[in-house]
């Protein structure tokens, strides 16, 4: 018999199967695609650079990611998107902006961080929480942007009990000087991680049931029996209910599901013929619909010109319904009004443009979770085990580190390998 059974091959779910593996536990992974990773996906073929068209940055100088690429021996790209941000139509420094459209970007950072100590009534939704801290409808619009789109979430939802516990929580510390891209690709790092695993591809689970026995998933005709499972789904395919539990999850699990809200996310991803900004700069931003931009090649001397925009939730819900060549052109256009130069200009040096919809993607079905105002506890619920050996990991489920994350998904995969282990110990003695 098996020892565990994962579900899924994302991070969450390679991190807790490769800590099972190394301490001598018989491990299956059970993955629906065709390919590991989860929301990493690295194209090696669409520049003459690794392309993200998932997540993309290493968050913070302590991240347990780095070390992770350290040992396999990958390297890094430092990155500073904090404290370089180009803002408005055309994107400047905050120190060439205007005076008041200045003085209300740094008020809304600096009550965001005020946040990890104010005192607060409930709640509160982040846009509840700025209104009562004064700001007016333009500040709340300028906050979606800066604030609620990085959480993937509307910002009239998003949950400040659960920004702040994150804020307290955070343990990787140096957003401002500390985030980085891997110069061979995500996906490089995830395929040292999983060398040796048993991961089985195109593998979907029908069914999961607990008996006194162990755990039995369902792939097809085929039934897979281990002492544990580890479920590491995406929320969003949780609330679709594509796998059915027998017997059926607690009341808490199912609130903690119904609870989580999983947004769309997209990627806007250009490449141009000769580079049309500046070398330095990293991070830019508007009100617009294509809203958030960043250079996936900074840091790559000579390497193809690529401009990636990534927006979330409402933003990337309206791009989602417009065919790829209307999404693109209305990304295209946001970018020559934030660059300063004509629409023309663009189209004639533009060599190649994707659009990549995570919401669309069948087994992932939006970009991280998000709790809503009022739902604070919801990430713990998720986490916590089910009898008879079921456990929960996945960045929705990280309530002690940063979700929403890669390194935070992987560390809700140790804890979810730790707690099977105990329950593997306890059963046999």
């Amino acid at each position: 018999m098996l020892d565990a059974i994962i579900i899924g091959a994302g991070a969450a779910g390679i991190a807790a199967a490769r800590r099972l593996h190394d301490s001598g536990r018989q491990v299956c992974v059970l993955e629906a695609s065709p390919r590991i990773g989860g929301r990493v996906q690295t194209d090696l073929q669409w520049a003459d650079f690794p392309v993200e068209l998932g997540a993309e940055f290493i968050h913070g100088e302590k991240a347990v990611t780095r070390m992770l690429v350290m040992q396999a021996g990958l390297h890094l790209l430092p990155v500073q998107r904090g404290g370089k941000l180009l803002w408005g139509s055309p994107a400047l420094p905050l120190t060439k902006i205007d005076r008041d459209e200045r003085k209300l970007i740094l008020g809304l950072l600096a009550d965001y961080a005020r946040l990890k100590t104010a005192p607060l009534p409930g709640d509160l939704s982040l846009k509840g929480y700025l209104m009562s801290r004064g700001w007016d409808q333009a500040a709340i619009q300028a906050a979606d942007v800066l604030l609620a789109q990085t959480c993937c979430a509307p910002v009239d939802a998003l949950s400040c009990e659960d920004l702040r516990r994150e804020m307290l929580a955070d343990h990787a510390g140096g957003l401002e000087h500390g985030e980085a891209r891997i110069l061979e690709g995500y996906s490089a790092l995830f395929n040292w991680l999983s060398t040796g695993l048993d991961i089985r591809l195109n593998s979907p689970v029908q069914s999961i049931h607990r008996h006194q026995d162990g755990v039995m998933a369902t792939v097809g005709t085929e039934a897979i029996v281990a002492r544990t499972c580890i479920i590491t789904i995406s929320v969003a395919m949780l609330k679709a209910n594509r796998i059915a539990f027998a017997p059926e999850l607690s009341d808490e699990k199912l609130a903690a599901i119904t609870a989580l809200q999983m947004e769309p996310a997209t990627k806007l991803i250009y490449k141009f013929k000769d580079r049309l900004w500046a070398p330095e700069l990293t991070y830019m931003a508007h009100r617009g619909t294509a809203a958030r931009w960043w250079t996936p090649a900074y840091g790559r001397n000579g390497a193809d010109p690529v401009i990636a925009c990534y927006i979330t939730a409402g933003r990337a819900e309206k791009l989602d319904r417009m065919d790829e060549t209307a999404a693109l052109e209305t990304g295209l256009a946001d970018l020559a009004a934030l660059l300063g130069l004509p629409r023309a200009r663009l189209s004639a040096e533009l060599a190649a443009a994707r659009r990549v919809s995570w919401a669309e993607q069948p087994w992932i079905g939006g970009g991280y979770a998000y709790v809503p105002a009022g739902k604070a506890a919801a990430r713990l619920a998720l986490a916590a085990p089910e009898d008879g050996g079921l456990f929960f990991a996945g960045e929705a489920t990280a309530h002690d580190t940063n979700p929403q994350t890669v390194h935070g998904a992987v560390e809700t995969g140790w804890r979810a390998a730790k707690e099977a282990a105990a329950y593997i110990r306890a059963r046999m003695l």
